[in-house]
């Protein structure tokens, strides 16, 4: 609602989904906060252990922020009148913002590295949420075919500027968070981010047949349809956001992580060399290398093909996922523990 309509198709957003978003995010955000609590319950009761999780600790303190500017926002969009779209675009936006502000408060970040830790992990996701909710109202809810070529036009460039806050905040929350990249791929956060990196290829890859061939071929056919392929990116994003989710809940790579039951039991079942605190990760090129190689070639040809066949947008997503499998495990089948 921000952006004027002759810059963007016709939206239609029903008012029970944007309830639904505002009533989940407390629920959600209220998972990791969960965990702490069932961790400490049994020395101190559940009762006990929810006052003094909510009341004392970070995580806990900060849903209980996240929880008041959810209620704000889900009276807001029940009182607000069709006349005040516009008022409510711009305090809905501030409360997201606000609510955005709790989850990085509350982050592995934040928790080892105050200042850089919030402030990185904020820009991180206030960046991928305006590029990824831009394009996720954009691909399913919008009515018709026009104007999507001045939409593409301005969103491109504001999808490149989030792309690059997005890579660099990750890199500031890595450095931060991780205690060497490579290495971290031992357990199961490194694994988690590793194969949330490899998702952005076939991300970045349909980032730039959005940007570029279609808006190409709009400005040649006025009646060419961008939705599925704007949805196509949408399913990449949703499968990134899963990882995330999964990977976020797991204790960092940080300090003197490595032992035993720490080791991801998926690296497990592609190296069962023995690892203490002391080991590293190297690589050594073999066979299995070359034809996984040549697999992940393969594929990336495929997913090319796929867009120029108009082949549908759920084979050209499994086509990613497969590219995503390939890369990954040619990197394990590679690798050497020393």
């Amino acid at each position: 609602m921000l952006v004027p309509r002759h810059y963007r198709p016709e939206l239609n957003i029903p008012k029970s989904l944007l309830l639904l978003s505002a009533i989940g995010i407390p629920i959600f955000a209220f998972i990791p906060v969960w965990d702490i609590i069932l961790f400490i319950a049994p020395r101190l009761g559940l009762m006990e252990s929810i006052k003094i999780v909510l009341t004392t600790y970070t995580a806990g303190t900060a849903w209980d922020f996240t929880l008041l500017v959810s209620i704000v926002l889900v009276l807001l969009i029940i009182f607000t009148k069709s006349t005040e779209k516009t008022l409510f675009a711009y305090l809905g936006a501030l409360l997201t913002f606000g609510s955005i502000f709790t989850v990085a408060w509350s982050s592995h970040a934040g928790a080892l590295n105050p200042q850089i830790g919030i402030i990185s992990d904020f820009i991180h996701l206030v960046a991928v949420s305006i590029w990824v909710g831009v394009l996720l109202i954009m691909g399913w809810f919008s009515n018709n075919h026009e104007n999507w070529l001045k939409f593409l036009s301005w969103f491109s460039i504001v999808a490149f500027s989030c792309l690059s806050a997005t890579a660099l905040s990750g890199l500031f929350m890595m450095d931060v968070i991780v205690d060497g990249y490579i290495d971290s791929w031992m357990v199961s956060y490194g694994q988690g981010l590793l194969l949330k990196h490899l998702f952005m290829l076939p991300l970045l890859f349909y980032a730039l047949v959005n940007g570029l061939i279609v808006k190409y071929k709009i400005s040649k056919n006025a009646s060419f349809n961008p939705t599925p392929w704007i949805r196509l990116e949408s399913f990449i994003l949703f499968a990134i956001f899963t990882i995330t989710a999964i990977f976020s809940q797991q204790p960092p790579p940080h300090g003197n992580y490595l032992t035993n039951e720490a080791i991801s039991p998926l690296f497990r079942f592609f190296n069962d060399a023995p690892i203490d605190i002391n080991s590293t990760v190297g690589f050594v090129v073999n066979s299995n290398t070359v034809i996984f190689f040549f697999l992940t070639v393969l594929l990336l040809g495929l997913m090319v093909l796929s867009f120029f066949r108009k082949a549908p947008i759920l084979l050209s997503f499994l086509f990613s996922c497969l590219l995503v499998a390939s890369i990954f495990t040619m990197l394990m089948v590679t690798i050497v523990v020393r």
